[in-house]
C-alpha cells in the first residue's frame, strides 16, 4: 500500500445535490506508517454565492481569481489515486466530491469511498467530533474550518487510529475498499494555479489601487471622467470599494486613459464632496466619520486628505444628496444575510418598496458580500446596478424611512 490521502472540503452549504459547492480543498499525504509526506490546498471558485462566510471565513473577493473545481480536478485525482482516501465525516465530503466530479465531466459510477476517521474515532476514542478528538489527544487544531487545517489535524488523528485499529478486520476492510476505488483516468497537465486565503493583516481597503499605480495609461479627455465618477459613486454607496468594484474602476480608468495621478485627484475631489455632504446639516456624527474614514482608505487616500476635506467642508454650503431609495424602488436580496430574507422583504414592502427578481429597473442588490459570485449579483453588475452590503442597506433604508415617514403614515 502506498499510503493515505486525507482530504477535507469547505463548502457553501450542506447539500451538493441542491447546488451547494466546494469552496476550498485541502489534502495531506501520509505514508503507510502514518508519517506525513506532503500537503496541497487551494481555494475553489464555486461560481455561485459563497454561503455562510462567518463559519468558513471565506469571502467572495478571495475567490475572484481562484480556479474552479474542473480546473483542479485532474491534479486532485492525481494526488489521491492509488491511496486510501480518509475524511472526517466521509459521507459529507464524498457526496461533495462525487457531485463536483460529475459537474467537471469526470463521472464516477458511484459515490467515492473513504475511510471515515469520525466513525473510527467514535469506536476507538469515544469522541467523534474533530475538535473533541484533538482535545483528547493533544492535537493542535489552530486553523479549524480551513480545509488544510482540518486535514492536517485529521492526518494526526489518523496515526492514532492506525495504531488502535490495525488489529481489527473491519479497519482493513474499510481501508482496502477505499484504496481499490476506481478513480477516473486523468490526463497529464501542469499543476493548476493555487489560490490561498488572505490573512486578515494582509487585507487592505485600497489594495485595488496597486494595479493602478503599476500601470501607465495615456491620459484621456476630461469628459471621459464622467463615467468613472458615476462608477465611483456607485461603488462607495457602502463606503467601501470591493475587489469586484475596484476591477471595474480600473477597467473604466484604462479605457478613459485616466492616469494614476489624475485618479488620485478625482478621489480627493470626490472625498471633498462626501465631507461637504456630511457637514450639510451642521453636524458630523460618529457614523458619518466612520463612513468617511472607510471611503478614504478605499480610495487610497490618507487621513491628511480626510482632515483637509473636513476642514474645507465646514465652510461649504452643500445640500444633502437625494436618498438612494425612492418610493416604489425594487430591492433584491442575495446570499446568507444576518436578517432572514423574508423578514427583509416584509419590512421593505411595508415601507413602500418592492422586491423580486433582477431587472434593469432594480435600484440596488443587497448581498452578504459585495463581491458576491451569485447569479443575481452577476446579472446586477451587467446592468450597472450597485451591489451593497446588508449594513450599508440598513443605513440607506433608515435615511429613506426618515425622508418618507410622513408619506408612509
Amino acid at each position: 500500500m502506498t499510503g493515505y490521502a486525507v482530504i477535507d472540503f469547505e463548502t457553501t452549504g450542506l447539500a451538493p445535490e441542491l447546488n451547494d459547492r466546494v469552496l476550498e480543498v485541502g489534502v495531506v499525504l501520509v505514508d503507510a506508517r502514518g508519517n506525513r509526506e506532503s500537503s496541497w490546498t487551494t481555494l475553489v471558485n464555486p461560481e455561485r454565492d459563497v454561503g455562510a462566510s462567518h463559519i468558513h471565513g471565506i469571502t467572495a473577493g478571495e475567490l475572484l481569481d481562484a480556479p474552479n473545481f474542473k480546473q483542479v480536478s485532474n491534479h486532485l485525482l492525481g494526488i489521491i489515486s492509488g491511496r486510501t482516501l480518509v475524511a472526517h465525516n466521509a459521507s459529507f465530503d464524498m457526496r461533495f466530491l462525487h457531485c463536483e466530479l460529475e459537474r467537471a465531466g469526470l463521472g464516477v459510477p458511484e459515490r467515492p469511498v473513504a475511510l471515515c476517521s469520525m466513525k473510527w474515532s467514535g469506536r476507538l476514542l469515544g469522541s467523534a467530533k474533530l475538535t473533541h478528538c484533538c482535545e483528547a489527544l493533544g492535537i493542535e487544531l489552530t486553523e479549524a474550518h480551513t480545509a488544510l487545517g482540518d486535514a492536517e489535524a485529521t492526518a494526526q488523528l489518523l496515526t492514532f487510529l492506525m495504531q488502535r485499529g490495525s488489529s481489527l478486520a473491519e479497519w482493513h476492510e474499510d481501508a482496502a475498499q477505499s484504496a481499490a476505488f476506481p478513480w477516473p483516468r486523468t490526463t497529464q497537465q501542469a499543476p493548476p494555479s493555487q489560490a490561498l486565503r488572505h490573512r486578515l493583516d494582509e487585507l487592505r481597503p485600497s489594495s485595488w489601487m496597486e494595479d493602478v499605480l503599476a500601470n501607465t495609461w495615456i491620459p484621456g479627455a476630461m469628459h471621459d471622467e464622467a463615467t468613472y465618477l458615476v462608477a465611483l459613486d456607485r461603488a462607495l454607496l457602502d463606503a467601501n470599494i470591493s475587489r469586484t468594484e475596484g476591477r471595474e474602476l480600473i477597467g473604466i480608468a484604462a479605457d478613459a486613459g485616466i492616469s494614476a495621478d489624475r485618479m488620485i485627484e478625482i478621489h480627493r475631489e470626490y472625498l471633498a464632496s462626501l465631507a461637504a455632504e456630511a457637514w450639510s446639516d451642521g453636524e458630523l456624527t460618529d457614523a458619518e466619520l466612520a463612513d468617511l474614514t472607510s471611503a478614504t482608505a478605499s480610495m487610497g487616500l490618507t487621513l491628511e486628505d480626510l482632515t483637509s476635506a473636513l476642514h474645507s467642508a465646514k465652510t461649504s454650503h452643500t445640500q444633502p444628496r437625494e436618498s438612494l431609495l425612492q418610493l416604489g424602488d425594487r430591492v433584491v436580496f442575495t446570499g446568507t444575510l444576518n436578517k432572514p430574507r423574508d423578514e427583509w422583504i416584509s419590512e421593505i414592502v411595508a415601507k413602500g418598496l418592492a422586491s423580486g427578481g433582477i431587472s434593469k429597473s432594480t435600484k440596488v442588490v443587497v448581498a452578504a458580500d459585495p463581491d458576491s459570485l451569485s447569479g443575481k449579483a452577476a446579472k446586477a453588475r451587467s446592468y450597472g446596478i450597485p451591489v451593497i452590503s446588508e449594513a450599508a442597506f440598513e443605513k440607506h433604508l433608515a435615511s429613506y424611512s426618515a425622508t418618507h415617514s410622513a408619506r408612509l403614515l
